[in-house]
């Protein structure tokens, strides 16, 4: 009997990519758990797709109020009790990390119990946790061949869910003017509302020539001709399978599944300001490749038509991706667990 146990969570960056490896894992190892919080999109996910969960308490580093974070080093050891407490009860050949916080807990434990730890990087850089867990970790899987992950660094790619690539897409719940191109606007799980008020802005004169598919992460949303706002999809392969351009923020899975799919796409990252800094990263990086475009907030929002007339003259991007990423992965975690048994 094998066991692995996932983790990662808090946005949909650090958990897809570990429910993209299901299917691949499922055919190496006995049993599946999911190690996440209590409450987080986490849970959920592993519920809809009948893995076992198990909740372990993490703490977050606040970018925004630096003063807060002085009190991990008084509360993370108690998560790393927790997280030793439940990794004893199920007893895990090797632990897959996805990175940020509540990739940090479980880590940890598992370092402290003698069982491997393997972590992902979907980003050009280590992200805060990563770089923590990547100095003990069996095998620090990167997603970009140029990203440092240290001494046990491995470039393999980013794991993707198997009907983003092939599933046949359903007609959407909306009837556009097929005269004009059709353009989807994704803002991301954090970070949109500045992206949204960049189209908002310019909907007159946006309506005028193309077709807005706009998926907001809000409720608030206005009403014009020929712009389609969508609160939330589980469905964002319809959508991007319907666009002729799309406009994105650049994390690291929504990059490459836009790329997978060959789209034209103007990247509008996170700025510096409002995160670490790797969407801006990941974008230079796309756009040096000539896989993409690129801009920020406010020149989308001074000149849109522009923008997205350059994005939509441009070629399909010449990426080829390697289908068998998700499977290299769930090997190499195999591989790492029976070494330990």
């Amino acid at each position: 009997m094998t066991t692995i146990l996932l983790t990662g969570g808090g946005t949909g960056g650090h958990i897809m990519p570990n429910i993209a490896l299901l299917p691949e894992l499922k055919k190496r190892f006995d049993k599946i758990y999911y190690a996440g919080v209590k409450g987080g999109r986490e849970e959920g996910i592993a519920a809809t797709h009948s893995i076992p969960f198990i909740a372990v308490p993490a703490i977050k580093l606040d970018r925004s109020n630096k003063l807060s974070n002085l009190a991990i080093p008084l509360k993370f050891p108690k998560c790393v009790r927790a997280a030793k407490k439940a990794l004893r009860g199920i007893s895990p050949d090797v632990v897959f990390c996805k990175g940020g916080f509540v990739s940090l807990p479980c880590a940890y434990a598992a370092r402290s119990l003698g069982i491997p730890v393997i972590t992902h990087e979907s980003d050009l850089s280590l992200g805060v946790a990563n770089r923590l867990i990547s100095k003990f970790s069996e095998a620090t899987i990167t997603s970009y061949e140029s990203t440092d992950g240290g001494n046990n660094s491995v470039y393999i790619g980013n794991p993707l869910r198997d009907e983003l690539l092939y599933a046949v897409a359903s007609p959407l719940p909306i009837t556009c003017d097929r005269t004009k191109p059709v353009i989807l606007v994704v803002g991301g799980s954090c970070g949109a509302r500045s992206l949204n008020e960049a189209i908002w802005s310019n909907l007159d004169r946006l309506c005028e020539r193309y077709n807005i598919l706009h998926i907001t992460g809000s409720a608030d949303n206005p009403a014009h001709a020929g712009y389609y706002p969508i609160s939330y999809t589980d469905r964002i392969f319809d959508y991007y399978k319907a666009a002729d351009g799309v406009i994105s923020r650049c994390g690291a899975g929504a990059a490459c599944e836009l790329l997978a799919l060959r789209k034209r796409i103007l990247f509008v990252p996170l700025s510096n300001k409002a995160s670490r800094g790797d969407q801006v990263a990941n974008a230079e990086y796309y756009k040096d490749k000539g896989y993409a475009l690129t801009c920020n907030e406010a020149q989308l929002s001074s000149d849109a038509i522009y923008w997205i007339d350059k994005l939509l003259s441009m070629p399909p991007p010449a990426y080829i991706r390697d289908r068998e990423i998700n499977s290299k992965i769930a090997q190499l975690c195999y591989d790492i667990a029976c070494k330990s048994k």
